[in-house]
């Protein structure tokens, strides 16, 4: 019995214990040894892990643009050859390089490319030949804008001749500010280059007095607000970059007018991009205009001036080259270079009778080259006085 006693009161204690223990582990209060790494394996395994790619890339585009395509009548008797052809690579050969080492090259073709839709003219009333076209693309113009107070020179047949040439033996080439129907004046331009895409939009201010016809009042693109500003707000939806090249200002004046400056603030208040004016045949000064209602910064060209011309004075022998730099890069956009460069309408008398004309940029333009041209004033430090006197310092390629 004593015995029994002494084997229960061993027994009982256990038994309390073991039933305790149970009660605990039951509860989940006791604590367990655990083989961390089979649990982070076993979560690998079942988990889907999402990850997000970031593309940092760096993508860029340079951009030149010069201003008036210009073509008097002794410019285009000046490609005239004795078999009846025509040649006027002369005309771009001294940039070529420039326009060709550029992702976007644009030019203003000033007067209309009819053709044989009428005889060639001067001024004041222009028909270019389409030769002059064929040679700006094969020195490297991407883009043509062609909204111009002489669109209508040679009414709507010029227009759609020039049209037509584009669209059939350039069809590569970006023309703007003409339309061949109401589709087209309503359809934005977009351009995209290294993973950029552009937004290009052209305007004129009139066409010289000459009424745009009742029956195709779209072909033309004119300096409308409301037009401009449905334009650019659905292109500042769809485009990176948004340009705008309006055919503005008073013409010899190498300041800007108030009206370029009321437009230039309404297209930053806008979100344009970058301005590149033209019409003056001078250039006027290069700016950054601040949005009123963003505090976005747009370049503002105000105008190129001449490319090339017949013209005399000083100022309209000086033109400008906008050599600009656009960085993306995780959607956000950078204008990272703005500058101009000068350019010179140099021309020369020929032994046989006329004149040769080549363009330089400023900065090629020497004086022995200089002693060619057909004004003595036309000099290096002349052209380098005068253009400095109108471009700010951080804009001046020169």
């Amino acid at each position: 019995m004593k015995n029994n006693k002494k084997l229960l009161s061993v027994l009982i204690p256990l038994i309390v214990a073991i039933v305790a223990v149970c009660a605990l582990a039951i509860s989940g209060k006791v604590a367990k040894s655990v083989d961390t790494s089979t649990v982070k394996a076993t979560k690998a395994e079942t988990t889907t892990v999402e990850e997000t790619t970031v593309d940092n890339t760096v993508y860029t585009v340079s951009i030149v643009a010069v201003g008036d395509n210009l073509i008097h009548d002794t410019l285009y008797e000046s490609g005239e050859k004795s078999d009846g052809t025509r040649d006027y690579s002369s005309f771009y050969v001294n940039v070529k390089d420039y326009i060709q080492a550029a992702d976007i090259a644009v030019i203003n073709q000033e007067t209309i490319l009819g053709g044989d839709v009428r005889e060639f003219s001067g001024y004041p009333m222009f028909n270019s030949p389409q030769e002059v076209g064929d040679a700006a693309v094969d020195a490297g113009f991407d883009v043509f804008t062609c909204a111009t107070n002489h669109a209508m020179d040679v009414f709507s047949a010029g227009i759609e001749s020039e049209l037509e040439w584009f669209n059939t033996k350039h069809p590569e080439v970006v023309h703007l500010g003409l339309n061949s129907s109401e589709e087209d004046y309503n359809t934005i331009t977009y351009y995209e280059k290294n993973n950029i895409k552009f937004a290009l939009l052209n305007y004129t201010y009139g066409t010289n007095g000459i009424s745009l016809p009742d029956d195709k009042p779209w072909i033309v693109n004119l300096l409308d607000k409301d037009k401009m500003t449905k334009d650019i707000t659905e292109a500042r939806q769809n485009a990176d970059v948004v340009i705008v090249f309006p055919h503005w200002g008073v013409e010899y004046n190498t300041t800007e007018s108030d009206e370029q400056r009321e437009l230039a603030q309404m297209f930053s208040d806008l979100g344009v991009d970058i301005v590149i004016g033209t019409h003056p045949h001078v250039i006027e000064p290069v700016e950054w205009v601040t949005s009123e209602t963003s505090g976005k910064k747009t370049l503002v060209y105000y105008s190129l001036g001449n490319y090339i011309s017949h013209q005399h004075d000083l100022e309209t022998l000086l033109g400008g080259m906008a050599e600009i730099t656009v960085q993306k890069q995780n959607d956000t956009i950078t204008i990272t270079n703005a500058k101009m460069a000068g350019i010179v309408d140099f021309y020369e008398r020929r032994s046989e009778g006329g004149y040769t004309f080549s363009p330089y940029k400023l900065t090629d333009y020497t004086d022995e080259i200089a002693s060619r041209h057909r004004f003595d004033y036309a000099t290096p430090a002349n052209f380098n006085e005068l253009f400095n006197e109108v471009v700010a310092e951080e804009f001046r390629d020169n």
